[in-house]
């Protein structure tokens, strides 16, 4: 037989070689198990809810909420090694499962284990855990080479995997993840408040800005990084400075139309003791006016109440929008007087 001969039947047997086993590898890591998630629901021990698994994926759960998660497996007909193990694994709080008759503890657990359990019905599987504190790692620029760790929507899963084991709770080679995997979030009722009042400061802000700022965009950012408190109580600063700018002005508006009611009231009186009022009912006009001062007074309570705050601040800017706020109340003050004057005097008409 020549060489030539030699070399191309050995490369036929190298090539028949090659594809068996890659067919018997193929076969190796079909997937095993399904995972039917129409079937399989979340209990909320707490609050008494149920939904089904494709409804809890990515939702928000208050942390210190007890779950009870109902998962249901079958076979997919494809062939099972005997060393094939089925690993359940989570970082809930607490973890309890149950496997057929047997309750595990523990973050890792390894099941289904030889042909006996392979050749029977796989059992439901059942976790019961603690949705943990909403605590994770965070990015901070500039200090990336840091493990810091903030307050956020910290991601929670339930993984079941098919695998061959290492050791009693450890899986050497992975044969197939089931999917989908369940991930949902921990949060807390502080963390959705802090989020509500952040946007309800920036919504006011940019009321009287007009667009949105790289301040504000930060202020997001401090909250998504695991800083809500910090970021709540910046978007507070953040719309004060705009608030305290627009009082004046709104105050001097006021005062203005208050003018402009003197003025009518000044005219009525006039009116009236010309002669040329009859028929018009004096009293009741007496008595608006009268209301009208009344108001005022409330008002210029409430602009004391706000004068007196803004005069404690260490703010240069506040502490002169507090000298204009007590010099407007002496002002409304003088015109709530002017005012009943003028209607004691038509009054006084009739």
């Amino acid at each position: 037989m020549s060489l030539k001969r030699l070399l191309c039947i050995s490369l036929v047997v190298l090539a028949c070689t090659s594809l068996f086993l890659s067919v018997i590898g193929n076969a190796a890591v079909q997937d095993v198990l399904r995972l039917d998630e129409g079937t399989s629901y979340v209990l909320n021990l707490e609050t008494g809810s149920r939904q089904t698994y494709t409804e809890f994926v990515n939702s928000k759960q208050f942390e210190g909420n007890r779950l009870e998660f109902n998962i249901y497996v079958s076979k997919t007909g494809n062939p099972i090694l005997d060393d094939y193990v089925l690993e359940l694994r989570t970082n809930l709080d607490n973890p309890e499962w149950k496997f057929g008759d047997t309750i595990y503890h523990g973050a890792s657990v390894l099941v289904w284990k030889g042909k006996a359990e392979h050749d029977a019905l796989v059992p439901k599987v059942i976790l019961s855990g603690d949705v943990p504190k909403p605590i994770r790692k965070v990015r901070e620029p500039g200090f990336e080479a840091y493990d810091i760790y903030g307050i956020g929507e910290g991601e929670v899963y339930i993984e079941l995997t098919v695998g061959t084991a290492k050791d009693e709770k450890t899986l050497e080679r992975i044969i197939q993840k089931l999917e989908p995997s369940m991930k949902f979030f921990s949060t807390s009722e502080g963390i959705q408040a802090a989020k509500s009042k952040i946007e309800e400061n920036l919504k006011e802000a940019r009321g009287m800005i007009g667009e949105e700022t790289e301040l504000e965009r930060d202020i997001w950012g401090l909250y998504e990084e695991g800083h809500p408190g910090w970021a709540s109580k910046l978007s507070e600063h953040y719309k004060e400075p705009i608030v305290a700018e627009r009082q004046p002005l709104g105050l001097y508006v006021i005062l203005f139309l208050i003018l402009g009611l003197i003025l009518g009231a000044a005219f009525i009186y006039v009116y009236v003791s010309r002669g040329a009022g009859k028929g018009v009912d004096v009293g009741q006009i007496s008595t608006e006016l009268n209301d009208t001062s009344g108001r005022l007074e409330e008002k210029s309570s409430a602009i004391n109440a706000l004068s007196t705050r803004f005069a404690r601040s260490e703010d240069d800017e506040k502490r002169s929008v507090a000298r204009e706020l007590i010099k407007i109340r002496a002002s409304l003050n003088e015109i709530s007087n002017e005012i009943r004057t003028i209607a004691d005097k038509i009054k006084g008409s009739r």
